[in-house]
Parts: C-alpha cells; structure tokens; sequence
C-alpha cells in the first residue's frame, strides 16, 4: 500500500507531457508532490475490502466498493479524477462505463494484500474492483496483471518468474528495456500502454526507490505508472522507514487512518496465518503448481434410481419393474456411470521366472450351473455385501456389458463359460445375460438415434447444470471476471484457472475450450463476447462467439453445450437484440449439422432473459 501512495505522491509533480523530465536524477520530494487520485481510490479500495471482507459475494463486495469510492472520491473532488470518472462519482447509482484507463490497475493492490493464500479469488477480487467502473476487457486485465505481480512479489517469486507468467498470462510485451521505452513514450492514461511500462520499470528496478525512479523517468502519465510500479516494488523490495514516514506525512488524516487500518489488519492477518497450519500450508503452496491429475472418482451415475428400481423388481417380479431396471441401467450407463468388480489376486508361475501376482474376476454360480461374474452399483452395496474384503476395481458400465458382445475384441471379451454379470448379488440381485446385455446396448443406440438437435430456454445457475460442456463469457485474459465468468471460475476451482493461464488469453469472438475440474460439466468452452457500442460489428462478434463454441464442442465431440446470455451483462448488448442473434446464429448452424446431434440449452440466470427468449421462441412456433 506504502508503495501505491509513494508512487502516486512522487510522480505527481511529473504529470503530462509538459512536466516529464526524462531522468532519474531528480528529488522524490519538494512542495509540489502530493497525493492525487490514485491514492485516494488505492485507499478506498482497500477501506471496501476491509469493510466487506475477501470471502463476501461478489454483489457485496461491488457495493462496498461503490460505496467507498464515492465517499472518498466526493470528499476529494478536485484530485485529478478522468472526466467520465468524476461523472461516475457524482451518480447516485453509478454504472460500468466500458473503460480501459488505468484507474483499475493503480487503485488494485489492496486485493493482493488482503488475499495471500489464494490466487485464483484475489485475481477474482482484483477483477471486481476494476469492473464496476473500468469493465472493458483491458481494464479488467490491467487491474488482474498488477494485482498478480504483487501477489507473486510477495510470495517470492523471482523477476524471471514474474516475466514469464505475466508476459504469457496476459500477453503484455515485457521485454523492452527502459531506455528503450523513454524516448517516444508520451502521456497516456489506457491500461494497455500503461500497466506493461510499469511492470518494466519494477523488472529493472534494483531496489524500491530505484523502480520509482525509473518510473517516473519513463514520463507520460507518471503518476499513475510510478503508483503502479511501486506498488510492485513494494512486495518485492519492502519500502524503507524514511520514506513511508514520508507518505504518512503527506496523507490527510482519515486517509492516513485508512493506511493505519490496512497496516493493522495485515499483521492481524499475518498472526492468525501463522497460527493456522492448514492457512499457513495455503499461503506456502499459493504459488505451486496444481497437480496435473487429481484422483479419479468413480461416477455411479443414476445408481440410486437404479437401486430403488432393483428394490421394487425384489419385491415385485414384474416384467414392468424388469423394464424399469433395465432402463433404469441404460441410463446409468448413458450417463457416464460405473460398475465395481470385485477381483482375487492369485500366483502366475512362469516355469523357471519368478512367480508374479495377478488379478482375476470373482465369479459366482447359480443352481443352474451357470457362472457370473460380480459387480456392484455403488460403493455402499459393494461393502454390505460378501465381497467387501476383496480389491475391487471400476469400469465403465458400458465396457462391462460390452465384453459380452460378439463384436468385442478377442483379448477384451469375456470367457464363453461365464453366462453374463449379477449386478449387487447379496441383495436386490439383477442377473445380466449376453442376450439382456446385447438387449440394453441396442436400446442405448436407438436413444441416440432418436435424440434430435435442439435449442432449450431454461432459467437457472449454469454453473450447477450437468452437459457435455457449459459456455463462460468470459474476458479476453481468460483468467476470470465478474458476473458469469467469476461464477464459473470459483464452482470449477483452482484448476480451471491454471489451465487458462496457459491459453494465452482469446480474441474477442474467438473461443476455446478447458476442462470443467470441479463443475457438473464435463468442459469449459470460454467465449469472448464484444462490449457493445452500436457498431455493425458488434453482431457479427456477438454470432461469432456461439458458432465458434459450438464448432469447438463439435471438434471435440460433444453433443449438449449450455449458453449463457454472452456479453448482456456488464458488456451492455441490449438483451433482445442479443437473444435474437443467439437464437438466430444457432438455428443457422444446427441447420447446417444435421448429420451432428447436439443438444443445446439457453440458460438465463434472470426473469428478464428468460422472457425474452421464451417470446422468440413462442413466436416461433406460431409462425410455423
């Protein structure tokens, strides 16, 4: 916080073009340096978080943060606010105004410091404080870029590291040299041509006051840049006593009580961190890499149907309760489900090799002189039941029934003396022939058959709905946002966020596709929709972005993809025009694949989408 303040209060005296001085050779103090904007919504920011606190929603939190801004904004109205953002501060309920100035990323640094053991939220609070004002992609990316700078400073990461992640995650340009930058660089106040020249300054840097002045050297908006690269320095280098003794001096004094606060509640933070092990591990492993593969959970997709169906045909041997189970099964496997086969170890001898251990199916036989082979549909039935004390290993419900089938390949098929499998043989027992199998699996093909492309209007939270794959509207970082994009980011988990740092961000329009991790949804396709302003490109984009996902759904195979209403939200496309080119664009494309089966679903997280598209969908349907 120290280093925002000091950077915005050396800086000042060299703001615009007209007052750069092109040198490092300058005094960091005279009677001209002095506390601007950037210091007062640095400290505002920070005064919001605290209030709220880093694990409140992201509604709270966007209004603590509305509400302090305007507080102090308005208490300092003369402090060198853009046009527009003073236009913000003097509203009774301001709105987003589609900015990418570098407002987000000099107010940000709060966000890393009150969020230390968790890098994927902070980068989610980072992207809220940008985005109730600033909620242009860019401005979004300039806040989420500072912010991960300084969590990576203090976490000590090397400025090698720091280069490399920051230049892949959000693809700035950081490998010009100070002196390289200098010369034509000139007053600008966008994120895009601010954030990269500051981190420049802070890689250069060889200590906090050499970074500022290095900043305040490169020129242009200098108090901003300098605020933002010492920010940086900051977590990196610390900041001497003498010079914060400096900014204290120069505060006005509710300020200065805010800069006490933050001060206290980060050594509160750092305490209780240090007397929590499992806090202490989180802060340690912040920076690690997410294990490439977590242990696999075996899904029992539709097993408690399936059990209750076994339940009644125990009861009530019907052929109505034996249809019911068998379907009941067919979906189960539809959905992806397993089986647990219980398995006997046992001694291979190879004549004079060592004898090794191997695995063989348990099998049971019938009065009949039949052999099946046993398997169970959940966890719990597997151990109530007789085989509780073998090893068990999953499979795929239809790998299981497929290896009774003729077409199975030899060395996967199973033995002609075993008659088939007996689902749960203890209780509620189902035996499965070859012929029932052969039955089950014909059923399932003539379901895929019969299912038909479509378009669904639902309203609901897309981040609990289980598909091939769900849609974000995301941001062009990637690395998440507001609104949907921070919804889908925290029920997907930790994981999600590592791998979109390895994309490299996606062009407006464009898409690409993760895995879903922690979400119901088997994939993530990540869509970047256009922040509107009337443009006649704007419905182009907007098309774009639902042919391009569900060209990529179709590329990797996926048959059901759920929308969400991309960019209606803080990107402001008017919500009718929006659903009638999704509706549109759509149509067009299931027309064009009718040999592709894909399901896909509108999903409206309010009434007003939600009315919209079931109007187009009710005229529809008239008009036909």
């Amino acid at each position: 916080m120290y280093g925002a303040i000091l950077g915005d209060i050396i800086g000042s005296p060299y703001e615009f073009d007209q007052n750069n001085i092109k040198t490092t050779d300058f005094d960091l103090f005279s009677d001209r340096s002095e506390f601007t904007d950037d210091s007062i919504m640095t400290l505002a920011v920070a005064e919001a978080l605290m209030n709220c606190g880093i694990d409140a929603d992201e509604e709270t939190m966007k209004k603590a943060l509305i509400e302090a801004m305007k507080k102090y904004g308005r208490r300092y109205p003369f402090a060198g606010y853009g046009v527009n953002f003073s236009m913000w501060l003097d509203k009774d309920d301001p709105k987003p105004y589609n900015s990418f100035g570098n407002g987000s990323a000099m107010r940000v640094s709060a966000a890393a410091w009150l969020c230390q053991e968790n890098l994927q939220q902070m980068l989610q609070i980072a992207a809220i404080t940008a985005v109730v004002s600033h909620n242009h992609p860019e401005g979004i990316k300039g806040a989420q870029a500072t912010a991960a700078v300084i969590f990576m400073a203090i976490h000590g990461a090397s400025k090698e590291q720091i280069k490399d992640t920051i230049s892949k995650a959000f693809g700035y340009d950081l490998s010009k040299t100070c002196d390289e930058i200098r010369p034509t660089y000139h007053h600008v106040e966008s994120c895009q041509e601010t954030v990269p020249q500051a981190i420049c300054a802070f890689l250069e840097g060889d200590s906090f006051e050499n970074v500022i002045r290095l900043a305040v050297s490169l020129g242009g908006d200098s108090d901003t840049l300098t605020c933002i690269a010492g920010s940086m320095a900051e977590a990196f280098y610390g900041v001497p006593e003498h010079l914060k003794q400096e900014a204290r001096e120069r505060l006005s004094d509710d300020l200065l009580a805010v800069l006490e606060r933050f001060d206290q509640k980060l050594e509160e933070d750092r305490i209780a961190r240090e007397k929590d092990p499992a806090r202490m591990q989180a802060w340690k492993n912040a920076l690690a890499a997410p294990q490439k593969e977590k242990a696999v959970k075996l899904s029992f997709a539709g097993s408690e149907q399936l059990e209750k169906s076994l339940a009644a045909l125990a009861q009530d041997r019907t052929r109505e309760h034996l249809v019911q189970c068998l379907e009941a099964l067919r979906r189960a496997m539809h959905d992806g489900g397993h089986v647990l086969f219980p398995v006997q170890p046992f001694k291979l001898q190879g004549g004079a090799k060592t004898p090794a251990r191997a695995l063989r199916m348990k099998l049971i036989s019938t009065r009949d002189g039949r052999t099946w082979q046993v398997a169970y549909t959940s966890e719990e039935a597997y151990k109530s039941g007789q085989s509780a004390k073998d090893p068990a290993m999953g499979a795929p419900i239809r790998k299981a029934l497929e290896q009774y089938t003729a077409q199975a390949p030899a060395a996967n098929r199973a033995p002609d003396k075993i008659s088939g499998i007996v689902l749960n043989p203890e209780k509620n027992p189902l035996f499965l022939d070859r012929k029932v199998i052969e039955q089950i699996l014909k059923a399932e093909e003539a379901a895929k058959r019969a299912a038909k492309s479509g378009i669904l209007v639902t309203k609901g939270d897309i981040t609990k709905m289980k598909a091939d794959c769900i849609v974000n509207a995301a941001n062009t970082s990637l690395l998440g946002g507001g609104g949907v994009d921070g919804a889908i980011h925290r029920a997907a988990g930790p994981g999600l966020l590592a791998e979109c740092r390895t994309l490299n961000g996606c062009h407006t329009g464009e898409a690409k596709i993760t895995r879903g991790y922690d979400l119901p949804a088997r994939y993530v396709i990540h869509t970047v929709g256009p922040i509107y302003d009337g443009d006649e490109e704007d419905p182009i984009l907007l098309a774009s972005c639902y042919t391009k996902s569900l060209e990529l759904a179709r590329q990797n195979g996926l048959h059901s993809i759920i929308f969400p209403n991309i960019s209606t939200g803080v990107y402001g496309y008017p919500k009718e025009e929006a659903a009638q080119i999704a509706m549109d664009t759509v149509g067009k494309w299931l027309a064009g694949h009718k040999d592709y089966v894909m399901h896909v679903v509108m999903c409206c997280f309010d009434q007003e989408n939600y009315a919209i598209y079931e109007k187009i969908v009710k005229t529809r349907n008239e008009s036909r």
